[in-house]
């Protein structure tokens, strides 16, 4: 996603990406970049409800493409993140998608009909994380999504908007906050709070234990 496997010869996608950072003194560095994407998909679908209130599948081909810029600053003094170091890092990024959306492909509902189609959607994120002490760390992070109201050209056929629900304009966020113990090097504790507003008047309040084990080789040691 948002490609999908289609049965061609060829290039399925192509991405280009590029990086640049540098030391700041002794104690913190940074690094920034950015990215894009170019796929296609043939017969991508997902459910949806039309406005008979029906269940249907919807399925988009066409052509996708996104772009993020993205950035990251640490901070440890005298590069020494053993006891203390800090982290702050973010991104941004915009997909355009260009194409046709066949409504109703399974012809559950109203027929099968397909509509040119267009959308832009974009989103972001930013979090920070600090290391108070060994072993200890505390952190912050916020999402946010910008759904985009699509371009679907309904003129000409009994459709509109109302039988595209899923599709409808919604601006999601989350917070999050945590905190997580490293019981060694490779095992770590972890507790989550978050505020999830992903669904359209409905905040999911969640909270999230987990116990994180690391198997192989990793910095401690190469077995």
């Amino acid at each position: 996603f948002p490609g999908n496997d289609r049965n061609k010869n060829g290039t399925g996608s192509a991405a280009i990406f590029a990086h640049i950072g540098d030391d700041i003194g002794t104690s913190a560095s940074w690094r920034a970049g950015v990215s894009y994407l170019q796929t296609a998909a043939v017969n991508r679908s997902y459910d949806d409800l039309d406005s008979t209130g029906n269940a249907v599948s919807n399925a988009f081909d066409g052509k996708a493409k996104i772009w993020s810029v993205d950035g990251i600053y640490k901070w440890a003094p005298n590069s020494n993140s053993t006891q203390t170091n800090f982290k702050l890092q973010g991104e941004y990024f915009r997909r355009q998608e260009n194409g046709s959306l066949t409504y109703d492909s399974l012809g559950q509902s109203l027929g099968t009909t397909s509509l040119p189609y267009s959308s832009a959607q974009s989103g972001w994120y930013i979090q920070a994380l600090y290391q108070f002490m060994p072993a200890w760390r505390v952190g912050l992070r916020f999402d946010k999504l910008y759904s985009g109201t699509p371009n679907i050209d309904t003129a000409g056929s009994a459709l509109t908007s109302n039988d595209f629900q899923r599709l409808s304009s919604y601006n999601r966020h989350r917070i999050s906050v945590m905190l997580d113990y490293s019981l060694s090097e490779f095992s770590r504790l972890r507790l989550q709070l978050a505020q999830d507003k992903s669904r359209p008047q409905t905040t999911d309040k969640q909270l999230l234990l987990q116990y994180i084990m690391s198997l192989g080789t990793h910095g401690a040691h190469s077995f």
